[in-house]
């Protein structure tokens, strides 16, 4: 009976351990709340679709990243936000924008810098979001960037491009772009954390 006992206490010690530190040694995942879950269907729709490519990736999406992201930001309320979305063909992000929007952001959309410019002097946005390449200018995005450069108090400026490679990255930073991007999931954190160090 001794040695029985003596066989059993190293199992309990160790299942006592874990019981009692389990959340120091492997820490329980938070749930999606409801916000989280209409980030992470959106931001998963986006990426399916090939975001702003909108062609198809060849590898689906890492969810457990989106995951991750929309629920980092499930708490946020960005109801004061506004976002000016450059676009020549605004029907290709709506799921990037109904993700955003989950936090209260608002948008407001032009097909072009002709019509963005009179929008920035009249209007505060706290980011500006654009494609790159348009039917009207295939520098679109570095035209507006050169623009929104010039306002008083200029908007940080973020490239979401079909082609994204560190080398395009880099040379965005250069230019004074906030960020450049081709992923859904990193646009949309990098629209908060615009927005976040803006204020």
């Amino acid at each position: 009976m001794n040695q029985f006992l003596k066989l059993l206490v190293l199992p309990v010690t160790l299942l006592l351990i874990l019981l009692l530190f389990r959340d120091r040694i492997a820490p329980k995942e938070v749930a999606l709340n409801a916000t989280g879950i209409t980030i992470s269907f959106y931001l998963v729709q986006a990426a399916e679709r090939g975001g702003p490519s909108n062609t198809p990736p060849s590898t689906p999406p890492d969810t457990k990243e989106i995951q991750d992201v929309a629920r980092k930001a499930s708490t946020l309320s960005l109801n004061e936000t506004k976002i000016l979305w450059v676009d020549d063909n605004p029907q290709n992000q709506v799921n990037e924008r109904k993700a955003l929007s989950a936090l209260g952001i608002q948008f407001v959309l032009a097909e072009n810098t002709t019509e963005a410019i009179p929008l920035l002097a009249n209007q505060q946005f706290d980011v500006v979001i654009t494609d790159f390449k348009r039917a009207d200018d295939d520098r679109g995005g570095y035209t507006l960037l050169d623009k929104v450069k010039k306002l008083p108090n200029p908007p940080p400026l973020i490239i979401y491009s079909s082609s994204a490679s560190p080398e395009l990255e880099a040379d965005a930073r250069k230019r004074g772009a906030y960020a450049e991007t081709n992923m859904p999931q990193r646009l949309f954190s990098l629209a908060i954390q615009a927005v976040t160090d803006r204020k």
